[in-house]
């Protein structure tokens, strides 16, 4: 997987009290203060050299009388990943 450690086909992750389970496909959603609203699709979960777990995913901004608009793939660690994006939309 070149800098990449090992491939992931799911993930579970704590949430408060809750065990959630991320992968592939699944889609998530975050509001922000200003009323921008961003949808992150995951496309792969992996673990990095360190054995850390990453999510690659690309995401759709919203906001406020103003026309969508994508990006294009990102990578964040899950950690980082699951508080920035805490609503599920798609599983």
């Amino acid at each position: 997987m070149g800098e990449r450690g090992q491939r992931l086909n799911s993930v579970f992750f704590r949430r408060g009290n809750l065990l959630e389970f991320i992968k592939a496909g699944a889609s998530f959603r975050r509001e922000l203060a200003d009323d921008t609203v961003e949808i992150a699709e995951v496309l792969d979960v992996f673990t990095d050299l360190y054995s850390i777990p990453h999510v690659r995913f690309e995401f759709t901004v919203s906001r406020p009388g103003r026309e969508p608009y994508g990006s294009g793939p990102r990578t964040m660690a899950l950690k980082k990943f699951c508080q920035n994006y805490v609503e599920r939309l798609r599983r």
